[in-house]
């Protein structure tokens, strides 16, 4: 499917001399952010939470859930997280490692037998870091309505050749992590989804964190973010959540994903070795990225561990964790393609870092393929 590239306004970033002053209150900075650089892109639903040092110090939301319905959004309406999933498939993963169940170097055929000696030889750590060369997707357009078995996309996600030498490339693969949704139910002798439930949900109490299934009441409907007039339907209008399986496929809401974030980053899911093997790139293929999480520096220079979203359901997001704050960051919105320009505002004011002056509007803008830009 072929989308024009939407162009940049002077909307994309607002200038710290349009922002409310850094001595207002931080939901009301937080609401005229949201509402000139999302809501007034045409965006139906935001929601944000923050927490801090383990306080919910923050959590609202914006617009609406249906824009059919009218439905407003709240603070309990769910999203599909899209690629925010990986964090959680490597948690499971990492799990097991820590029962000894399990070890990062093991070749994946070691567990999951039957498959082809090229695929069987890749080692578990270069599927949860992205150097695997499995291709990047999984799902087919002609059958993603349908509900598919763990056994059927593990057959798709390793049925094609290696697109580079295991080890040497970072490439991103939601096909590496289809695999390692079914390693997680071979591994618990279970369903993802019940697996999500006994080993995250339930101990945590994260009460809205689980499989999407179907439409449930509260959950946002996706849409494709419009230039002008109502947005319109998902790339992946109909996907079946079963296809995301590791993945993808995981609904929540803000406050739950940063709940998630502070435990995990404060020793709560995982030892202490697992843990930094989580948050450690490694080798020189994946500077950036440990197993399920991005490690960099934000655009001001302080540490960040984050993933970003951006889902065929018509839903993106970012999940930002600042480690020298113990802060969390959850930003989710029904639409596609993603805002990446709008990832940091909110922790900017947070944090009392400047806002970033408005990026010059693009003169023309090319089409692009979004269905292989889904993260």
């Amino acid at each position: 499917m072929k989308t024009p590239l939407l162009v940049l306004s002077s909307l994309w970033l607002i200038t710290a001399s349009a922002a409310p002053p850094q001595t207002a209150p931080l939901g009301d900075r937080v609401d005229a952010i949201v509402k000139s650089e999302l809501l007034a892109l045409g965006i139906p639903s935001v929601s944000v939470a923050v927490m801090r040092d383990g306080t919910l110090v923050f959590e609202r939301a914006w617009g609406v859930a249906d824009v059919e319905k009218k439905t407003p959004v709240s603070s309990a309406s769910t999203y599909p997280i899209g690629s925010l999933n990986k964090q959680f498939t490597a948690a499971l993963v990492l799990k097991q490692v820590d029962r000894g169940r399990v070890a990062v170097a093991d070749p994946i055929g070691k567990h999951l037998p039957g498959l082809s000696a090229e695929a069987g030889a890749l080692p578990i750590w270069q599927l949860l870091n992205h150097t695997s060369g499995l291709k990047r997707s999984v799902s087919d357009a002609a059958t993603r309505s349908q509900k598919v078995s763990s056994e059927t996309l593990l057959a798709a996600a390793l049925k094609d050749k290696l697109e580079s030498t295991p080890g040497t490339k970072f490439s991103y693969s939601n096909a590496g992590y289809t695999v390692l949704g079914v390693l997680v139910e071979k591994l618990y002798g279970k369903p993802y989804a019940a697996v999500l439930q006994d080993e995250i949900a339930v101990p945590l109490r994260l009460t809205t964190l689980s499989m999407c299934g179907e439409p449930k009441p509260g959950q946002t409907t996706g849409y494709t973010r419009a230039q002008t007039g109502r947005p319109g339907p998902p790339p992946g209008q109909g996907l079946h959540h079963s296809h995301e399986l590791g993945a993808g496929g995981i609904c929540a809401t803000t406050a739950d994903l940063v709940k998630w974030t502070h435990a995990l980053h404060t020793g709560r899911v995982l030892s202490d070795p697992s843990y930094k093997a989580m948050i450690t790139p490694r080798g020189a293929a994946a500077p950036n990225y440990g197993f399920g999480l991005s490690v960099k520096k934000s655009a001001w220079g302080a540490p960040v561990i984050t993933h970003d979203a951006q889902s065929l359901t018509g839903h993106s997001g970012d999940l930002h964790w600042y480690p020298q704050q113990s802060l969390a960051v959850a930003l989710l919105y029904s639409a596609y393609p993603r805002v990446p320009e709008a990832a940091d505002l909110v922790p900017r004011l947070v944090l009392d870092v400047p806002l970033p002056v408005p990026a010059a509007p693009a003169a023309d803008t090319p089409t692009v393929d979004r269905s292989k830009l889904v993260g």
